[in-house]
């Protein structure tokens, strides 16, 4: 068995705002570590902890890839939309309910559908998502589930994470990719 040391390519940006800055907040310190001989990305924040791994690229250095991804992407990446969003669930719902309603749901006239509507929007918002299904299921008379719209988002740790990377973190790796050339 060989046993050896190696010394990988590792970058580390260290964020810390100042308790003026408008992200002192939601969030008090971070640390975004590049390891480029793995192309992976370590966040540690108080915002919370995300990590992926995108695997070694021959064809692209970790740093260019990153100097490059927007924040749609970085966010599919390290986090999935886990947190119920009741809100959106209502209207995206409601908006199923007022196209499809009175032909297929059997409502039958535009006073039950607004009665409908009525007692969607007032469903408790502290509602689970199961609880949200339930009550609307009780509530239209022949809804099917694809008709009743589950809204998630990213969790907001996350979200945070993320928009100090493109406003911190990005433009730094993009002058260091750019003097590299």
């Amino acid at each position: 068995m060989k046993v050896e040391i190696i010394n990988p390519k590792v970058i580390t940006y260290k964020l810390s705002p100042d308790r003026n800055d408008a992200e002192y907040h939601m969030c008090m310190w971070a640390r975004y570590i590049f390891d480029c001989d793995n192309g992976r990305l370590n966040i540690n924040s108080d915002a919370g902890d995300y990590s992926y791994g995108w695997g070694y690229n021959e064809h692209e250095d970790f740093m260019h890839l990153m100097s490059r991804v927007n924040s749609g992407y970085l966010l599919n990446k390290i986090t999935d939309r886990t947190v119920f969003h009741i809100d959106k669930s209502k209207e995206r719902t409601i908006d199923n309910v007022r196209k499809y309603g009175i032909i297929y749901f059997g409502i039958e006239n535009q006073e039950e559908l607004n009665s409908i509507i009525d007692d969607i929007n007032n469903i408790d918002d502290g509602a689970s998502e199961e609880t949200f299904l339930r009550e609307v299921d009780d509530i239209v008379p022949k809804i099917d589930w694809e008709s009743i719209e589950i809204v998630k988002d990213y969790p907001s740790g996350a979200v945070t994470v993320v928009e100090l990377f493109m406003k911190y973190i990005q433009p730094e790796i993009k002058d260091k990719v750019a003097s590299q050339i």
